[in-house]
Parts: structure tokens; sequence; C-alpha cells
């Protein structure tokens, strides 16, 4: 998507209308949770995020959630219309308009980058390795980038990312690596990967769509069903299986401390 196409999201009166609230927070949830397993140190440092969609017109929102596990919080998305309704909600942190994959921020100024399914809607994969390199120089030695991206390897992804090219998607999915090629790049651009997880077992286009028919048909009493459906979906992260049934691969990888 261009930047005027998601200015234009941004413009929308409800741009997460596909999200499902209860599913919005399962998916806060479970990012919250796998930043402070990976985040060595809470309470301490500076934290850039760099996405800000979710934080303006989500239930999904974890900036609020980072806030307390650092001394200072920004993040930056490209969309303007985002930043501002953003802003409006971060009290503590700073929400700054930038590109990623050419950050007007300093080199070396963060202890911790949260990437969540950002990079995966750029169409070319050297913007997606730009975006990389770019994060590499905004953490100091011995800092961590916590990067999630969509799956390639669900084998739902690809009939929902040919979904996004269409004027029926929320928005456009772009590339998004293996978790093989994912490692190498990041190697490549200097990090150490140190943990690898998948995230989210719903199955993502079937149960969109389904959960949008019972909210349509039963409203507020449709949340008992789709609270069971999801606590069932989440069992799928427990099976050997989960590489193939998550929506999301995520890696911790941290900037070499200098000698």
């Amino acid at each position: 998507m261009s930047r005027a196409d998601w200015e234009a999201l941004g413009e929308r009166p409800k741009p997460s209308w596909y999200l499902d609230d209860i599913v919005a927070r399962q998916k806060r949830d479970v990012h919250l949770d796998l930043i402070r397993r990976w985040w060595d140190h809470p309470g301490a440092g500076r934290i850039l995020k760099t996405d800000l969609f979710e934080e303006a017109f989500g239930e999904d929102r974890i900036m609020p959630g980072i806030l307390p596990l650092a001394q200072f919080v920004c993040g930056i998305d490209e969309s303007f219309s985002t930043t501002r309704a953003a802003s409006l909600g971060v009290a503590r942190g700073r929400a700054i308009v930038s590109d990623v994959r050419q950050a007007a921020l300093r080199t070396e100024a963060f202890d911790l980058v949260i990437s969540t399914s950002t990079l995966d809607h750029f169409a070319d994969p050297g913007d997606f390795t730009r975006s990389i390199q770019e994060i590499h120089r905004m953490i100091r030695p011995g800092g961590l980038l916590i990067l999630t991206l969509d799956n390639p390897s669900n084998p739902l992804y690809p009939p929902l990312r040919l979904l996004g090219r269409t004027r029926f998607g929320p928005f456009y999915l772009g590339y998004t690596p293996s978790m093989r090629t994912l490692k190498r790049i990041l190697r490549e651009a200097g990090f150490e990967v140190e943990q690898t997880g998948w995230l989210l077992h719903n199955p993502r286009l079937i149960s969109t769509a389904g959960f949008l028919l019972l909210r349509r048909i039963f409203g507020r009493r449709a949340e008992a069903p789709i609270t069971f459906l999801l606590r069932c979906f989440a069992l799928m992260g427990k099976l050997p299986t989960r590489r193939w049934t998550a929506c999301f691969q995520a890696v911790s990888a941290r900037k070499p401390a200098r000698p």
C-alpha cells in the first residue's frame, strides 16, 4: 500500500472493522506476554514501536501495556491520520510520523524495538531488508528486536493475501519471508537471533468471517461462543503442527554488544 492508501484507511470511521474486539484483546495479550518473556530489562531503557495502526483503532493496542516496561516509549507510523489518532490514546508515550525504512530518529537511541506485523506490508523485499537494517541502526549495542510477521507457512495465508489485493480485503499484505529466510536476513543485518515462536492459531480467514456472522446474528450474546472458539484454537499452539497453524511468526534478535 502507498502512503496515500494508508492515509485514506486512517481516515475511515472504523478501519479495524474486520477484527472482533475479543479477538483483538486476545492478540494484545499474546503479544504482551511474548514481550514480557523475551525482554530481559523490564522497567528500564527506551522502547520503539514501529506501527501505530492498532494503537489508533483497535482493542489490540499494546503501548499502554509496554509503558510500565520502559522509561520512554515512542511509536512511529508513516500515516499522519493514524499517528494523529494514536497520539490521543498514548498518555506517556510519543507518536511520530516517520517511515521505518528511513526513520527520522537517532542512531543507537533504543534499547528495545517492537515491530508487530509492520514489515510484512511492503510489496518489495528490498524494502523489508532496508527496514531491518534501519532498525539495526536505531538499536543500541546489546539491545533487542522483537519482530512478528505474517506466517507464510500457514496454508490459509495465500488466500488471505489474495483477498488483501481486492477491494474486499481490509488492507494489502506484502512480502513476508519464511522463518529460515528471516533468520538469514537478520544475521546479514548484524543481529544474533535468540528465540523464535508461533503466535495466534485462529484460522484467520475462516474465523474472521465466522465471528462477523456470529456478531450479526447474536450481537452481544456472541461473546460466549467466540471466547470458547478462541480457547479451542489456542490449544493448537501446544501441538507439533503449530508452525503451520500460527497466524504470525515471531523472533527475538539482539544487536551484539561492543567488546
